[in-house]
């Protein structure tokens, strides 16, 4: 019914995000399911009505870029990043972080949070996403009760300020992360950390796009640094690129 190649073309044009490195069927029964719910007719109709309705743009790349995240996530395994501390990551003057794909920031301020909670207060926190609207977001730092459902009261205590029925990240810890824009697929990958963050997001890309953004980690780590995968990802070939399996979701950059 609709030209998805075309709406690929226009997602490109527009916003610089490769489709094609997402699995099609997916992502084009999302999109497909998107435009026909809001009944347009056709594509043309669609991509000229995105041009002049800026609410209709924004929520299309919403759809897109796929943002679903929360502190905190999978609590169990997060809280797995105390051990890693202190028993895996080489003692750094300044640990550096980077947590890839961060939608509106609760992950990189979750990180913060526990190592604050352990008394390594020395890092610095890189997070990234494609979405722009996300990140102006994540700078705020303000969420609400919801937001909060997996943050222990002590946490809210320690590292949260209440006002106007919402909680704001206390400025220690925001100051100590740095919100870029940055697309997995497209942008050249910094490099020197300790600890990548990148949690269910590349299920959503094609098996030779998830091998070259490991092997990008990979050269993006220091020495014995750690990449944190997704709860329902892992890294199959993990030897092949030179990593050593920790335990389920953790993977160590061994020197080649």
């Amino acid at each position: 019914m609709y030209d998805i190649n075309r709406i690929h073309d226009y997602v490109y044009k527009e916003f610089n995000i490769r489709l094609d490195a997402y699995k099609s069927v997916q992502m084009n029964r999302r999109i497909e399911n998107f435009i026909s719910k809001l009944e347009f007719n056709t594509t043309s109709d669609f991509i000229r009505e995105c041009s002049i309705d800026k609410h209709l743009r924004e929520d299309f790349l919403d759809l897109i870029t796929i943002n679903v995240t929360q502190f905190f996530r999978n609590s169990d395994i997060f809280f797995r990043l105390e051990e890693l501390f202190k028993k895996y990551i080489p003692k750094r003057d300044v640990y550096r972080i980077w947590s890839s794909a961060c939608s509106n920031g609760s992950e990189a301020y979750s990180v913060a949070m526990i190592l604050e909670n352990i008394n390594m207060p020395n890092y610095e926190i890189l997070a990234t996403d494609i979405d722009k609207k996300m990140l102006n977001y994540a700078e705020k730092a303000i969420y609400t009760t919801y937001d909060l459902r997996n943050v222990s009261s002590e946490y809210i205590d320690k590292y949260f300020n209440f006002f106007n029925d919402k909680f704001k990240v206390k400025d220690f810890i925001r100051n100590k992360i740095e919100f870029i824009r940055h697309d997995l697929i497209l942008d050249y990958f910094p490099s020197c950390f300790d600890l990548i963050l990148c949690r269910n997001v590349v299920i959503y890309f094609t098996k030779d796009e998830k091998m070259k953004i490991y092997n990008k980690f990979y050269d993006s780590l220091n020495n014995n640094g750690v990449v944190f995968i997704g709860a329902t990802e892992n890294i199959y070939d993990y030897k092949q690129i030179g990593f050593n399996k920790l335990g389920t979701f953790f993977y160590q950059k061994v020197v080649k």
